[in-house]
């Protein structure tokens, strides 16, 4: 099993969508068929997934909704370190980094800088998720953008996508692909005005299953 979310929100950007208008979206997630570019391959025995994505009702052609997911999934070999699950830590941040910026530039957006506040931020959140065993982005009630004042940045705008997975079950390449076949996680992605990122991973335990468990947080921002 793995379970992703997503959010947007206190957006100050022009163009985006009015404050306070959020909403459950994206409550299904097909997983009959396992394939090289489904979000978990098969041998990691995938027997269901659940999928609910926070975000305001604001789906848009510029925010990646005019081609199928998968055309913004980068080849295998476009990202060093993205297919292994035991790759060096700081090798897989990278390819998820890399996974993103691919995907924004075949969706026309300017790539986005990786922000140590971010991954500060991106790291302080899935520990509070991994420490309450509840993939939220208020795990335990916390703020929201807690984690995103204590790091420092001072956005305009902000992103957040969630994943967990099995861990040593589960590749860059499926964390990023399980996010572009969401819509709301998408938008995330490929949002034309965010400019930063951070990405990261945390151990966890019980979220789902008594095994060990990965919790992907990447941030996105952009500056006042």
């Amino acid at each position: 099993m793995i379970l992703t979310r997503g959010r947007f929100t206190k957006a100050r950007h022009t163009a985006s969508p009015e404050k306070g208008r959020d909403a459950l979206r994206d409550r299904s997630y097909r997983a009959d068929v396992p394939s090289a570019t489904a979000a978990v391959p098969a041998r990691i025995g995938l027997t269901a997934v659940l999928l609910a994505t926070l975000a305001f009702l604001f789906a848009t052609p510029a925010d990646g909704g005019e081609r199928a997911w998968n055309a913004y999934l980068a080849p295998a070999s476009a990202c060093p370190g993205s297919t292994s699950a035991s790759a060096p830590a700081a090798a897989q941040r990278r390819a998820v980094t890399c996974l993103i910026n691919w995907a924004r530039k075949r969706g026309g957006r300017a790539k986005l800088a990786p922000s140590t506040s971010l991954v500060r931020a991106a790291s302080m959140k899935g520990k509070k998720v991994a420490s309450c065993g509840e993939l939220s982005h208020t795990p335990c009630g916390s703020d929201l953008i807690g984690p995103l004042k204590a790091s420092g940045y001072r956005y305009a705008s902000f992103g957040e996508n969630l994943f967990a997975g099995p861990q040593g079950g589960v590749t860059p390449r499926d964390v990023v692909a399980a996010w572009l076949q969401s819509s709301g996680h998408r938008e995330n992605v490929l949002r034309p005005y965010f400019r930063d990122v951070g990405t990261t991973f945390v151990q966890a335990h019980g979220l789902f299953n008594d095994g060990p468990e990965v919790v992907w947080v990447a941030t996105f921002g952009s500056r006042r």
